[in-house]
């Protein structure tokens, strides 16, 4: 013990005898410059954490992090997503980074009539997806969509009715235009084109106005007639008729006549382009069926255009391969 040197602070007498330690002499076991060197350091250590943490939250990395041959492996890797230009004649562009192109807007209307123009009509004609050989240019072009629904808003109409729709490109342009509680009533002969129109009328907020109704134009026409007359349903303010030529007459002739079936100052549009809803025959070609060919229809529509423009009834203007038919007492209220 009396060899033992003590370190200041223990609680020993500077003679070297113990003696009871105090509150001020224990448990203080370094000395004060001790005590200060450790608070350097620590002090130290705080300032080298928060300087690293500051870093790291603001450093990006500018270029692979990862290497080796697989360096897609290794995290993170996000830099590696960039778009590549291809490769152009001159070696100047060569692996330049892409510029992102701006976003683009699309709606279920355009995306419908991208794909009417992208199918294989002609094929599914011979699978026998199809009734008959339908064509891409049937479909409802910009023009007649905003035609119709021009005509839809400017008469104020709530409930449309179209005989022929084919993929219901009109159709959705239609239930566009109408209220939140306006209804297009749809007649169309195959089952096919309807289901290929629904997968993007769902997508639509107003797809859900569309309701469709398959089977030959004729009957289906005579069973709503029937319903108007009873007063189990509500008038049609704007019919589209683009079905087959050969039975447009009677389509037209059967609206006007059915009680309760359009309303006041319904607006009746009909389709007067040549070849469009005919249904096709095949011809014979060097012995054999070679292809399929159709009736312009141009003798129905000729008939059509002169009855009414030689009626008392109604009061017609034609555009945009429409004849645009209202009634004169109608338009004269």
């Amino acid at each position: 013990l009396k060899q033992f040197q003590p370190r200041a602070n223990l609680g020993l007498h500077s003679s070297g005898a113990l003696w009871l330690p105090s509150a001020a002499a224990f448990p203080t076991c370094i000395s004060p410059s001790e005590q200060a060197v450790r608070g350097t350091m620590a002090a130290a250590a705080t300032v080298i954490a928060t300087a690293a943490t500051t870093a790291a939250t603001q450093w990006q990395p500018t270029g692979s992090l990862a290497s080796g041959a697989m360096p897609a492996a290794a995290f993170p890797n996000t830099h590696l997503l960039r778009p590549v230009a291809p490769v152009a004649a001159h070696s100047a562009t060569k692996n330049l980074p892409a510029a992102w192109s701006a976003p683009t807007v699309g709606s279920p209307l355009s995306e419908l009539r991208a794909a009417v123009l992208e199918e294989d009509w002609e094929r599914n004609y011979e699978e026998g997806l199809t009734k008959i050989h339908m064509q891409a240019e049937w479909s409802a072009s910009p023009d007649r969509c905003s035609v119709l629904q021009w005509l839809a808003k400017a008469n104020g109409a709530h409930r449309a009715l179209e005989i022929g729709s084919f993929c219901g490109v009109g159709a959705l342009a239609l239930a566009e235009a109408l209220p939140a509680d306006g209804e297009v009533h749809v007649l169309e002969l195959d089952p096919f084109v309807v289901q290929f129109g629904r997968r993007f009328q769902l997508k639509s907020l107003s797809g859900s106005k569309i309701k469709s109704s398959v089977g030959p134009a004729l009957p289906l026409l005579e069973s709503l007639a029937c319903k108007a007359k009873m007063g189990h349903s509500k008038p049609f303010d704007l019919i589209v008729v683009d079905a087959d030529k050969e039975g447009m007459q009677e389509y037209f002739d059967l609206l006007w006549s059915s009680p309760g079936l359009l309303s006041e100052g319904a607006v009746v549009c009909v389709d007067m382009t040549p070849f469009k809803g005919q249904p096709p025959t095949r011809y014979l070609k060097y012995g054999f069926p070679h292809r399929w060919q159709a009736s312009s229809g141009q003798a129905e529509i000729d008939a059509l255009r002169t009855m009414v423009r030689d009626s008392p009834d109604y009061e017609a203007h034609e555009f945009g391969g429409l004849l645009i038919v209202k009634s004169k007492k109608a338009s004269s209220q």
